[in-house]
């Protein structure tokens, strides 16, 4: 088990499963939306997820079937959501307070990386999306 929660500590949350994967993404959106150079985050079964405290300060932004789930109050990035996939969540790893100890890391849409950013931590890389199991 894992909690975490924003950066105002008004909403607080547990995860029930392990984290297997971290997935850094690239991509445009993910730069924009955290004002960084990409995104760190897991795939979780919503199940796992429970909100603890503070539910009601969760704010939704919705583009491209993509929900963005984060606080009202100081702007943290909680998760996000997307309309074709009801049994996921996309979880911020950041918010998490216990060391996380991952079995994979891998980055995504690196085609569309910042020209200002150097991967140059060995981990698989790929120009597109996570690519489909033959």
């Amino acid at each position: 088990m894992m909690t975490g929660c924003c950066l105002c500590g008004e909403i607080v949350y547990r995860l029930n499963s392990d984290i297997k994967t971290i997935v850094f993404c690239h991509c445009s959106r993910c730069r924009k939306q955290t004002s960084s150079a990409f995104n760190a985050a897991t795939a979780v079964n919503k199940d796992d997820l429970t909100i603890i405290k503070g539910e009601k300060n969760i704010t939704i932004f919705s583009s491209s079937g993509v929900n963005r789930h984060f606080c009202a109050k100081c702007g943290s990035h909680l998760f996000s959501s997307r309309d074709n996939d009801n049994e996921t969540y996309r979880l911020r790893i950041g918010l998490i307070n216990e060391p996380i100890n991952a079995e994979k890391r891998i980055h995504i849409f690196t085609g569309s990386k910042a020209n200002w950013d150097t991967i140059c931590d060995g981990y698989p890389e790929f120009e597109e999306g996570i690519p489909l199991k033959s």
